[in-house]
């Protein structure tokens, strides 16, 4: 399995410990693990699901089964964290997450048992302004202001550290 392969399966790994799996990425994921010759029992079950129909907590259940099949050691908290921000992030920079959605997706940072906490206070200020100020629809400021969190976040020393565990 090449890095970037085994990097999006960390991601998805920390998300289902996290309890908030993506089923569209979380079958994808499978079905390329799939293609790079991993066939163990688990990744073929979650690749024959929908990634329509696979309610959150199927696809968490299932990621934790091939996480598992592959012998995978399970991310501290706070490194699932990290990972699933700087993902987040990443999504956010590369706009293939919406301002709106990657926005409420940053309170991961204020999960418990997280390292990046400090930052709670100024994903909690954009969230406000999208909600009560713009009425959940984000305007090319907020997307500005999104965009610099989500870089302070990706610098952040726990974000960076993640990388290397």
């Amino acid at each position: 399995m090449d890095d970037g392969l085994l990097h999006r399966l960390r991601v998805e790994q920390a998300r289902a410990l996290l309890g908030d799996a993506d089923p569209h990425h979380a079958v994808m994921l499978a079905c390329d693990l799939l293609v790079a010759g991993v066939e163990a029992d688990a990744v073929v079950a979650l690749a024959a699901e929908s990634a329509r129909t696979l309610p959150t907590h199927d696809a968490n259940r299932r990621l934790a089964e091939v996480v598992a099949a592959l012998g995978l050691p399970d991310p501290d908290l706070p490194t699932a964290v990290a990972l699933v921000a700087a993902d987040t992030c990443e999504r956010i920079l590369a706009r293939s997450l919406a301002a709106e959605v990657g926005t409420h997706d940053l309170y991961v940072v204020g999960y418990e048992g997280s390292r990046l906490d400090d930052l709670l206070p100024a994903v909690t200020a954009l969230a406000v302004r999208l909600e009560d100020d713009l009425d959940g629809r984000a305007d090319d400021e907020l997307r500005k202001r999104l965009a610099t969190l989500a870089r302070t976040i990706l610098n952040h020393p726990e974000v960076r550290d993640s990388a290397q565990r």
